[in-house]
């Protein structure tokens, strides 16, 4: 029996040094504005400095809460479906659990780089030269305003998760626009008087049903999501499913996901051209073909 008592009371003892190591290493990494910052996502007031206030502290505690629970379910899905899972959504899984394991936040804010760069860039240019074609900038405008730039501005996790989700919404949002483009046009032509008047009466109803009242939602949803699974459960039917969300977005992950990952012809030759000539014409064309390429 005391030898019972003595392997159960060593047990707890190296149960509570355990609990007091991850404490202190939390405590550490709360007060690290690095990762408050850029992990979390955390806005430090410019009148706070550590120890934090009271609210900021509980801020900080709830988002690296949601951070852990998140990064858990990332771990959770590569162990049990990580055999069977290869090419994008691997790559996709591998990135996210890199992202959020670097305390740093310079894997995951490269990873924002990459979305934007690559993905969310491209179709914005390309979504503003059909809009502008057909007249309308005011359209265009609002989408900027209120959807791009403030997804484009977030930090840490959330940020992420609303960056990637955008990348998915632009492109579901440009393809149901050549759509109706497309059925209008079988009606009429662009010479036709009425044309320009059908596009925008379209334009609108795509406006408030496609782009304005679904993003509200998915951003609802997002905002309170914590486990993976259920992230490409929201995003997922923009496109189809989630293994086209992780297509869709395979070239802004598959260089920080894996070394020496293989690019496909037309993703070298865009390579060349914006190696030397970034801002050109010819640069966002070949990034915006990339990007709508799945």
């Amino acid at each position: 029996m005391s030898n019972y008592i003595s392997i159960k009371w060593d047990r707890f003892l190296a149960e509570e040094q355990q609990r007091d190591l991850y404490l202190k290493n939390r405590a550490v990494l709360l007060s690290d504005p690095e990762y408050v910052t850029g992990v979390l996502g955390v806005q430090i007031p410019l009148t706070e400095g550590y120890p934090w206030s009271s609210a900021l502290t509980e801020q900080i505690i709830q988002e690296h809460l949601l951070v852990e629970t998140f990064l858990s379910s990332v771990g959770d899905y590569l162990k049990e479906k990580g055999k069977n899972i290869i090419g994008p959504m691997k790559h996709f899984m591998q990135l996210l659990y890199k992202s959020i394991k670097d305390k740093s936040g310079q894997i995951l804010k490269q990873f924002k780089v990459n979305l934007y760069t690559l993905i969310i860039n491209p179709l914005q240019h390309k979504l503003m030269k059909i809009l502008y074609k057909f007249k309308l900038q005011k359209i265009y405008g609002w989408i900027k305003t209120n959807l791009i730039d403030p997804a484009v501005g977030g930090d840490g996790l959330r940020g992420l998760l609303n960056l990637a989700g955008l990348a998915v919404f632009l492109r579901g949002g440009l393809k149901a626009f050549n759509n109706l483009v497309e059925k209008i046009m079988d009606k009429l032509t662009p010479e036709a008087p009425e044309f320009l008047k059908a596009i925008g009466e379209a334009a609108k109803e795509w406006l408030q049903n496609i782009i304005a009242e679904p993003w509200e939602k998915i951003k609802a949803a997002v905002a309170q999501v914590v486990d993976v699974e259920k992230w490409l459960e929201i995003v997922g039917p923009i496109v189809g499913s989630g293994a086209m969300v992780a297509q869709m977005l395979h070239p802004a992950v598959k260089g920080l996901a894996t070394a020496g990952a293989a690019s496909s012809p037309e993703e070298k030759a865009c390579f060349r051209i914006c190696k030397h000539r970034k801002r050109s014409p010819e640069c966002v064309n070949c990034r915006a073909e990339i990007a709508t390429q799945f």
